[in-house]
């Protein structure tokens, strides 16, 4: 007793030893049976900081000058401005200290803007020690394009709203009112752009270009309805106008229909063998190379590429009484993709749009090859069948269906937009929103099999579908298109079926105005989504009508969440918000790899905000724990470093967060400060003091 003593002190019944505190009951099993006692559980409690961040200088949705300076600002809080406590990564690579001006409440990237997609992420502390974090991106360049706008007679136009739009990301646009024909967008990457302009009559055109092009927009009105009836093309082209140009007749034919694929790879071949481009090389056409049965029973109509750059037909109608929905079905052929050359600058494009002359609508897709994915194409180079809808109101309107196709940088490897039918309905979604579950604006879908909620993944959101007095809507389903192939469907929920599914009645309309639980994908179908890889899906609304009308409305892209499953968490699963497992596929593929490891919360449902949590709102963050980490001194910091060097994925950690002080005598600031990572990062500037992670870390994994 006399050695213990000489050892250990006793206070109550807390023994300390060796500088630590330890409970009288804990240390008593390590005196007795050797062993180190378990540390306290790891708690997910992360006190977040008031502070407010903005990003000044930059236009999220347009185009940057390259070299220019971003500022972010701080409201709500200070910064905390000792030196190494503000980190910025610039498209994952830090930002050097000596190029911050950083104040109290902003930090200044002078002149840092690059060509390209500039992603930037802003990591800092308060000043009472809590985390800010702020991520931003957008796109900058230094080039410019003159765009020239026309009418049918070639005359200059002036006050025509001529758009552009970043075929990579068609959110991200500019608009000039055109002066004297002529419009000018400055400030833009070397990628492939959009181009409309919109002029008075409802007049519209467009095309692609890239940088160097000298592109030209003939605004097209309305030609006269035509009186044949043939939105089916049971009569041929009859109907149809196939010289829009008046340069010769379009390269248009009439083939069977083809529902499904119409190609594969070949035996063992990942992607296509590339063809050598060679003049006079012709692809077959596609419908001879189907996968699938044509059916000669149903016609479709082919527009061709021919030559070096676009091709365009249109057909104009008169709507018939009752008409409250126009609908194009059509897909996207190109011989580039069997031929091996996507991603290169031979980028085939298409333009489908619907106008309405009395009520002035409009509905479009333009895209082209990259910029739909290699994932919208099967082997044979076609994309899944797809719609566009205009919504109409107005009895007897004119409506103008436009196709264009085009040939980009040369004339080989020929393209086609084939139309499946032109459909005058009833029927329409007139009105759609999803959000997450907390009414939050829908950004990401979690798409793996789970028991959360029954087994559902819940969207909310607000709808309104338009129909005829004497029909009722019958069905009411969210469509989740992965590559432009429908690979699972959500259900309507049981407590707005009521209001929905119900006689259209005086109103013509049934709607549900309130943001609430809309729709409810089952785990079954969630589990078809591709768990493997990044990437978006695109979820469409369909409706069904009594009177066996349908209608389709697009709510657009988010992106693809799934699901951790390891047995090695700590903490509950957070089942009121869905769950707490959802990552990105290839941050999953991260965690999974590291051994020794426990976690705890990720990202909820579907995304978006998940309280206390600043963060943990994309996929990307994962809080974790490990034996030995509450110490948080040296023997704690070798063992994050040691992550940090792991060969396959440690320079994927793009931040860790730990609470401890930048402070001598500090153990784990010691063992970190002057160590270079494998990759050549300093630890300092990735392992980042933060309260509120005393008994976990916290990891932002990259993409």
């Amino acid at each position: 007793m006399d050695a213990l003593g000489a050892i250990l002190r006793v206070t109550g019944h807390v023994i300390q030893a060796s500088g630590s505190r330890w409970p009288l009951a804990l240390l008593a099993g390590v005196l007795l049976f050797g062993c180190r006692p378990a540390e306290p559980t790891p708690s997910d409690d992360e006190p977040a900081s008031a502070a407010q961040v903005s990003v000044v200088g930059v236009n999220k949705s347009g185009f940057n000058a390259a070299a220019g300076t971003v500022k972010f600002v701080i409201s709500g809080e200070t910064l905390d401005t000792a030196p190494g406590s503000v980190l910025v990564l610039h498209n994952n690579t830090k930002v050097p200290d000596g190029a911050l001006e950083v104040s109290s409440s902003e930090v200044t990237l002078p002149s840092i803007t690059e060509e390209g997609l500039n992603e930037f992420t802003l990591i800092a502390r308060d000043s009472k020690g809590l985390g800010i974090t702020y991520e931003t991106r957008f796109w900058a360049g230094s080039q410019s394009l003159l765009v020239q706008v026309v009418d049918q007679g070639n005359q200059p136009v002036s006050d025509a709203a001529v758009t552009i739009r970043l075929n990579d990301d068609q959110s991200v646009n500019a608009q000039a009112t055109s002066t004297g024909g002529q419009a000018t967008f400055d400030n833009l990457p070397d990628r492939t752009f959009i181009l409309e302009a919109k002029a008075s009559g409802n007049r519209f055109a467009s095309l692609a270009a890239i940088i160097g092009d000298s592109p030209k927009l003939v605004l097209r009105g309305f030609d006269p309805p035509s009186a044949v009836d043939n939105n089916d093309f049971s009569q041929g082209t009859n109907g149809w106008n196939l010289d829009t140009d008046g340069d010769g007749k379009a390269p248009v034919e009439i083939a069977p229909h083809v529902e499904g694929s119409i190609g594969s790879l070949p035996a063992g071949a990942a992607t296509p063998p590339r063809l050598e481009r060679r003049p006079g090389f012709i692809a077959p056409a596609p419908w001879t190379r189907a996968a699938t049965a044509p059916q000669a029973d149903d016609m479709d109509l082919v527009l061709n590429t021919s030559g070096e750059g676009p091709q365009s037909i249109s057909r104009t109608f008169t709507i018939k009484p009752g008409t409250k929905n126009v609908t194009v079905r059509y897909r996207f052929i190109t011989s580039e993709v069997p031929g091996g050359y996507f991603g290169t600058k031979y980028n085939d494009y298409f333009g489908v749009s619907i106008r309405s002359q009395k009520g002035g609508g409009a509905a479009l897709e333009r895209n082209s090859m990259n910029g739909l994915g290699l994932a919208a194409f099967d082997a044979g180079g076609a994309t899944a069948w797809r719609e566009q809808d205009l919504p109409v109101d107005e009895e007897g309107d004119t409506i103008q269906v436009d196709l264009t196709v085009a040939n980009v940088a040369d004339d080989l490897l020929d393209s086609q937009v084939v139309v499946d039918i032109v459909e005058e309905k009833k029927l329409a979604i007139a009105k759609l929103q999803l959000n997450d579950i907390n009414n939050q604006p829908l950004n990401y879908l979690s798409a793996s099999a789970h028991t959360y909620f029954g087994g559902n993944t819940r969207i909310h959101g607000t709808i309104t579908v338009e129909g005829a007095e004497d029909d009722s809507l019958t069905s009411l389903e969210l469509e989740v298109l992965e590559g432009s192939a429908v690979v699972a469907r959500a259900n309507l929920a049981a407590g707005v079926r009521g209001a929905l599914l119900t006689a259209f009645g005086d109103d013509e309309k049934v709607e549900v105005s309130n943001s609430q639980l809309l729709f409810e994908l089952p785990s079954a179908q969630a589990a078809a989504v591709n768990q493997q890889n990044n990437g978006n899906l695109t979820l469409r609304a369909r409706a069904k009508s009594q009177n066996g009308e349908e209608a389709t409305e697009e709510f657009g892209a988010v992106q693809k969440l799934v699901r951790y499953t390891g047995a090695n968490r700590y903490g509950g699963r957070d089942e009121g918000v869905g769950g707490d497992d959802w990552v990105k596929p290839s941050v999953r593929t991260v965690i999974e790899h590291f051994a020794g490891l426990t976690w705890g919360d990720f990202s909820n449902m579907n995304g978006g905000p998940f309280p206390p949590h600043q963060t943990h709102n994309d996929g990307n963050d994962a809080d974790g724990w490990f034996n030995g980490y509450n110490a948080r001194d040296a023997a704690t910091a070798q063992t994050i470093i040691g992550h940090l060097n792991d060969a396959t994925y440690g320079s994927r950690i793009l931040t860790v967060y730990v609470t401890y002080q930048q402070a001598n005598g500090n153990a784990f600031w010691e063992a970190i400060r002057n160590v270079t990572l494998n990759d050549g990062r300093q630890a300092r500037d990735v392992i980042r003091p933060l309260g509120g992670h005393t008994t976990h870390f916290h990891w932002i994994v990259s993409e």
